[in-house]
């Protein structure tokens, strides 16, 4: 009798509201935006703008490591100095950074 009352009561359960089953995932979503797609979307967007401000005589710094003075540019390829009368061609979205101070850093020598 004790069984038969305990598996009725285990098939009579009350339905759950479906938002409350989903709202862990949801929240799950949500975090992962946040932590992960949005600082990468913000990032994405500063480096855009970082690149259309580039001009000549900048010195940057490319995702190889190289290290010049902007001479040249043409759509999406730059010419970098790297050395007196040493100039190279890069793609601009190869720029990982302009250098602003040049107290930290010495480009020709």
């Amino acid at each position: 009798m004790l069984l038969r009352s305990m598996l009725f009561l285990q098939t009579t359960q009350q339905q759950s509201n479906p938002i409350i089953t989903f709202l862990p995932i949801i929240v799950m979503f949500a975090a992962l935006y946040l932590l992960f797609i949005l600082p990468q979307q913000r990032a994405g967007k500063k480096h855009k703008k970082m690149l259309g401000e580039l001009k000549k005589g900048n010195k940057v710094i490319t995702s190889a490591g190289i290290l010049g003075e902007v001479k040249l540019i043409k759509d999406d390829i730059i010419h970098i100095e790297i050395a007196p009368k040493v100039e190279i061609k890069v793609l601009k979205s190869t720029v990982t950074k302009v250098i602003e101070d040049n107290a930290d850093l010495k480009l020709n020598e």
